[in-house]
């Protein structure tokens, strides 16, 4: 058997230098060549002109010159079966003895191994569907190891494919094969030096596959996170890191680099009539900063993404004009769209570094609309509310305001007195108000300090109103109040416990109801602080500080 493979490997050597021989020029031979047919027996036959037939020990190869076929139908010359072909010429199917010709002398007595067929592709139209050839060049040892090369039951000469007589053509854009069972000459260069590699296969080893159009670039992922841009000494905005691209197309503001510099920090700015389905934004009135001073009606709608249970809204600027008697009439702010069982009120007057959460996760639709209404002209308005989507850091269920950290300020809507644009009229709470101020306890906390602080000025650093059907204060001016027949209406509740008046006191720290005096929630559970009002009277509202004490 290995003496075989080794005439078989050097009658293919023998050819490829022949042949290379033809490529370079001396078609004429090779066609007079073409002319000869060889048997098994040495019988010459020239019936059959185009090609020629030299033989191994249990092998047949034949070479032949192809006419047409250029360097450019390359990846199409070979199919699954082996064949090679431009696609446009169709090659007879292997002949069968006809009647009346003579049969062919029997085989030697010693009995060798049945040769391969070469294998052929059928009389019918070329099928478009043919798969792509390769480079590689495949080689079988044995007939046995070839797919579609069975060997027949009894010993017979095997039909050979017809072969066209060579055209001679330019050596630019032609090609020269030499073809074995599965076997193709890979990279046969016209010209000097002549290259030819041979690479010895198996005929069931995959085919090598190209990375192809995309090998040209590395295609690089990074997770779209939060990420921040610095403002300079004015503020800073959070964006989303993508590429700049993907940034620009999304209509957002590319801006300092993320992602090691292969993406850039994206932030989107909304305005009115926008929809956005973003997952930080920053919706702003017309000009911002610049004031609007004339009616207006302004809708943001946010498509919820999947996931998402809630949104904050960060006032980064918010000042609209001021209640009157605590309500909203010249200017409102709006939110719809959110949970049918969880209330929002309408805001207005100066809530720069409020916010607020909204509940989406159990909403009819997911949309969220936020509607500014400036309803009369005059005056200074102008907003800036950064908008997030929350999938996880939520806040308590019903919370509309979450305070997460150790310790920062609580103060009621429209607290503040001074603006930078809004007239500065007197500073209200609203009416019918109800509405839960929620904080984390954190590890290892056993109470929460509350202090007002004393700001000083025109109105009082404290004021929750409460008055009696005659209209009379059932807390005096410049004292405190705590339960419930002193806070009916309007209150804020620490431990249970309903305060109001002008003075912030339990009563649990210091009996003097004239004073400040600082507020202790320990009762176990959840940190809840509920606001409520009624549709009658307002004041100021409060401004606490709050701080959580790590159990003694």
């Amino acid at each position: 058997m290995l003496s075989k493979r080794s005439d078989a490997l050097i009658s293919a050597f023998v050819l490829t230098l022949y042949y290379v021989g033809v490529a370079d020029g001396n078609a004429s031979d090779f066609v007079t060549m073409g002319d000869l047919r060889r048997s098994r027996r040495g019988q010459s036959d020239s019936s059959r002109p185009g090609g020629m037939i030299m033989e191994g020990v249990g092998f047949q190869y034949t070479m032949r010159f192809q006419p047409g076929f250029h360097l450019h139908n390359l990846a199409q010359q070979q199919g699954g079966d082996g064949g090679m072909g431009d696609g446009t010429v169709t090659e007879a199917p292997m002949p069968m003895p006809t009647p009346g010709t003579p049969p062919p002398e029997p085989a030697p007595t010693e009995p060798e191994e049945p040769e391969p067929t070469i294998p052929t592709r059928p009389t019918s139209a070329p099928s478009e569907d043919t798969p792509p050839a390769t480079d590689s060049m495949m080689m079988v040892p044995k007939p046995s190891d070839s797919p579609g090369m069975q060997p027949s039951p009894s010993p017979r000469p095997s039909a050979k494919p017809s072969m066209r007589p060579p055209v001679p053509t330019p050596p630019s854009s032609t090609k020269t094969s030499i073809m074995q069972p599965h076997q193709t000459l890979k990279n046969l260069l016209f010209g000097s030096p002549v290259e030819a590699n041979l690479i010895l296969k198996t005929p069931n080893a995959p085919r090598s596959k190209g990375k192809g159009f995309l090998s040209l670039f590395e295609v690089i992922k990074f997770p779209n996170t939060k990420c921040s841009v610095s403002m300079g000494d004015i503020r800073s905005m959070e964006g989303v890191c993508y590429h700049e691209f993907e940034c620009k197309s999304l209509g957002g503001i590319p801006t300092e680099s993320c992602a090691e510099g292969v993406g850039v920090c994206c932030v989107f700015v909304n305005g009115c009539g926008d929809v956005t389905s973003q997952q930080i934004l920053y919706f702003e009135s017309p000009n911002y900063p610049n004031a609007v001073r004339e009616m207006m009606i302004c809708v943001l709608i946010i498509n919820v993404k999947k996931g998402v249970q809630q949104m904050r809204l960060d006032f980064q600027m918010f000042e609209l004009s001021r209640p009157t008697n605590g309500d909203c009439l010249d200017d409102q702010f709006i939110v719809s769209g959110h949970n049918t069982n969880f209330q929002i009120p309408i805001l207005c007057g100066i809530n720069t570094g409020q916010h607020i959460y909204i509940h989406v996760g159990d909403s009819n639709e997911s949309k969220l609309y936020l509607s500014v209404f400036m309803k009369v002209s005059g005056g200074g308005r102008s907003f800036n509310i950064k908008v997030t989507q929350l999938e996880d850091d939520l806040a308590p269920n019903n919370c509309l305001q979450y305070f997460p950290e150790a310790e920062g300020l609580i103060k009621s809507f429209n607290y503040d007195t001074d603006g930078s644009i809004v007239d500065n009229r007197e500073a209200t709470y609203f009416n019918n108000l109800n509405y839960a101020i929620c904080l984390a306890r954190l590890k290892n906390v056993c109470s929460v300090s509350y202090n007002t602080e004393q700001l000083g000025g025109d109105q009082p650093d404290f004021q929750i109103v409460n008055k009696d059907e005659a209209e009379n204060d059932l807390i005096s001016d410049g004292q405190a109040g705590a339960g419930i027949f002193n806070c009916p209406d309007d209150f804020i509740a620490i431990n249970s416990v309903p305060l109001c008046g002008e003075r912030f006191n339990d009563g649990r720290e210091s009996d003097d109801f004239t004073m400040h005096a600082t507020v202790r929630d320990t009762a176990a559970g959840p940190i809840i602080l509920p606001f409520r009002t009624d549709a009658e009277y307002v004041g100021r509202g409060f401004r606490l500080l709050y701080r959580q004490e790590l159990c003694a």
